[in-house]
């Protein structure tokens, strides 16, 4: 999940998994089938498919687990490395409420911690793609062992304008801008070649350590992030989070008709600048046909656009990567950037309500640290009404603050501000660890396991 997107696979489903009381055991060996499947890819048969062709992967899964989840399944923090607080008080708790500035949850449906009134408490999270309009393989969870919902994708989300490409519900190119893992998902051969050419010296922007998303390697401190364990962990070299990530998880959804509305009365090009990008997916700046990914990543805010009259200050794109326009020079506030970056593997979605259909993104944020990469750019950058000397306002796109809103445009000819209202809203949300395949094995498989080793344990003493 780390190496690739899986953009090729573009169908994808959600299953947010509440294991049912006394239901361990089935859940358990439910999982341990799913992680002999097959359908859970590593890394290395990632390259591996690449080298060959990405038809050779024809679906893949990801399990990830929240911290009342591993309890459930009987995996236990070790007092002398616990999980971090941000993921063992957990998204939905009512502090993390309060630091990641959400004014309301009342709309919520679903969390990762238990007792959320009216909401689902998730254990284990399910990430699914597969090829568009084919069946998939994987076999779906019993409902008498679990309480199941799904998040299933939006098939339009990759065919709007018949390019192929990946495309939010508001219809702008989506998963732009995203780092490049040192050593994991640098680009190889001809490829990272081109990908050079086409962003030139604002290549090594992107490059980052890969500690800031996979525990117990190097992060941007050169120092090796920190990795907790359980107490049932059997090896004692490596702990029981190597090779792991965190996910920081949210069901968004959009209201497209509201955004379609504000574009009538404004224009596209004020839509634009809310967003801070073209919606071919290139820099507002960019002359001409849309170029590569690499291209559409290739830009700097600080000497090309200090005021913001390309890209506002207070632009989403802006809020959530500010790449060199906060440090006191370039390459500092690049080498700060970086220690705030995530990892996005959401995918837009569809439901079907009552009244019609209503369209979303389900976020995914692979980070290594909670509070210094997803926590802070939600609560300093995204969520901060004052971000970029700007007063009151907060992200034109996924801000919380109650309407009516504003957005300041520096240049604009009738006036620096437009009023909006919010176009989109959280359903749910949670942080869950995703797994190493060791650490996966075994947590499908430790207890059954030691139960099995107390019986005969039993058996032998019996005379």
């Amino acid at each position: 999940m780390l190496k690739s997107g899986f953009g090729w696979l573009k169908s994808s489903r959600f299953w947010l998994l509440t294991i049912r009381d006394g239901r361990e055991d089935q859940a358990r060996a439910w999982l341990a089938q799913l992680a002999n499947s097959g359908l859970v890819v590593s890394a290395k048969r990632v390259e591996e498919g690449k080298a060959k062709s990405e038809a050779s992967i024809s679906e893949a899964v990801a399990v990830a687990f929240s911290f009342s989840g591993l309890k459930k399944l009987g995996c236990s923090e070790a007092e002398t490395h616990p999980f971090p607080t941000p993921f063992s008080s957990g998204m939905g708790s009512a502090l993390r409420k309060e630091l990641l500035r959400d004014t309301s949850r009342d709309q919520w449906r679903w969390s990762d911690v238990e007792g959320h009134d009216g909401c689902q408490t998730v254990h284990v999270l399910v990430a699914q793609w597969w090829v568009l309009d084919e069946e998939s393989r994987m076999e779906a969870p019993d409902p008498d062992v679990f309480v199941i919902r799904t998040v299933e994708n939006n098939p339009c989300s990759f065919k709007k304008k018949e390019d192929g490409r990946l495309r939010e519900p508001f219809g702008f190119r989506d998963g732009l801008a995203q780092p490049v893992i040192r050593g994991l998902r640098e680009e190889g051969g001809a490829s990272r070649k081109q990908a050079e050419r086409d962003a030139g010296h604002f290549y090594e922007d992107r490059v980052v350590e890969p500690g800031e998303f996979v525990l117990g390697y190097r992060n941007e401190y050169d120092e090796l992030t920190y990795c907790p364990n359980v107490k049932e962990w059997p090896q004692s070299g490596d702990r029981f989070t190597l090779n792991g990530s965190y996910l920081a998880v949210r069901q968004i959804q959009q209201d497209v008709e509201a955004f379609e509305e504000f574009r009538k009365a404004n224009g596209q090009g004020i839509c634009e600048k809310l967003m801070g990008r073209r919606m071919d997916g290139m820099p507002l700046g960019w002359q001409g046909p849309p170029g590569s990914d690499s291209a559409a990543d290739a830009f700097r805010y600080r000497v090309e656009d200090a005021n913001g009259f390309a890209c506002p200050k207070g632009a989403h794109i802006r809020r959530s990567n500010p790449r060199d326009s906060l440090g006191i020079d370039v390459q500092s506030s690049i080498k700060s950037s970086k220690l705030h970056r995530l990892l996005r593997r959401g995918r837009p979605y569809r439901e079907e309500t009552d009244s019609g259909t209503r369209d979303g993104l389900f976020f995914i944020a692979c980070n290594a640290d909670l509070e210094r990469q997803f926590e802070f750019i939600h609560q300093r950058w995204v969520q901060n009404p004052r971000f970029g000397t700007l007063h009151d306002q907060d992200d034109p796109v996924v801000g919380s603050l109650p309407d009516p809103k504003t957005f300041t445009i520096p240049g604009l000819p009738s006036g620096s501000e437009v009023t909006l209202a919010s176009f989109t809203k959280p359903l749910g949300g949670g942080y869950f660890f995703l797994p190493g395949i060791a650490a996966l094995n075994f947590i499908v498989r430790h207890r059954a396991g030691a139960r099995t080793a107390a019986a005969h344990q039993a058996e032998a003493a019996v005379p």
